[in-house]
């Protein structure tokens, strides 16, 4: 069977009014669904949306961290020789 026969086949069943009648049917049953699913995803958007602002100071928060952990590994890092001697007396 080759592709040409194949989308002839295809065609033929689309057009087929039974098989037309079928699917409409078939998706008017998953109308309701659909609808509930988009009033889904609306709500989902705007709980999102309300959360940009917390989600954008954490995000700044977040890089103030990292930079006062930068800060202080390099800190820490300047006492090493010290705390190594300290070490080494008692």
């Amino acid at each position: 069977m080759n592709l040409r026969h194949l989308l002839a086949n295809l065609v033929r069943i689309l057009v087929n009014p039974c098989f037309t009648r079928e699917f409409g049917a078939y998706t008017r049953e998953f109308q309701p669904f659909t609808r509930e699913f988009a009033a889904f995803t609306r709500e989902i958007a705007a709980f999102t949306r309300e959360f940009q602002p917390f989600t954008r100071e954490f995000a700044a928060f977040t890089r103030e961290l990292m930079h006062f952990t930068r800060e202080f590994a390099a800190f820490t890092r300047e006492f090493q020789p010290f705390t190594r001697e300290f070490d080494e007396e008692s």
